[in-house]
């Protein structure tokens, strides 16, 4: 039974991540339920606070430094593929200059295969 619940509560996480609205708040990556009754409901049965504060970290914002805006695309700007918001993903249109990254993004980008450019453990 304990095992029925955890699998139930990582599907439901799963389905907030995929569902669940992403911004900032107090200058931090947030993600919140929009008032989507549903929404509302999964973060109460996972003990989460609406909203529920994100770290800086991989995965959960924008790779540039300094930024914690929630990521919206992934680009190649200056050699590496970078998970970026709205405003960042412009200036790469624009051809910008690559602001400073964030030291986890340089780190993944440095364990690319140099000829296929796929991640050690990535499919295909």
């Amino acid at each position: 039974m304990k095992q029925a619940i955890k699998k139930y509560k990582e599907a439901l996480e799963e389905m907030v991540w995929q569902f669940g609205y992403r911004g900032t708040k107090n200058n931090q990556p947030i993600i919140w339920t929009g008032g989507l009754s549903a929404l509302e409901s999964a973060f109460e049965v996972l003990g989460w606070d609406d909203p529920h504060y994100l770290p800086d970290a991989e995965g959960y914002c924008c790779e540039i430094q300094g930024c914690v805006e929630p990521d919206t695309s992934g680009l190649h700007w200056d050699g590496l593929y970078l998970r970026l918001c709205s405003k960042h993903a412009a200036d790469c249109f624009k051809d910008r200059p690559c602001p400073s990254v964030k030291q986890w993004a340089i780190d993944r980008e440095a364990k690319r295969d140099p000829v296929t450019r796929r991640l050690p453990g990535s499919h295909s």
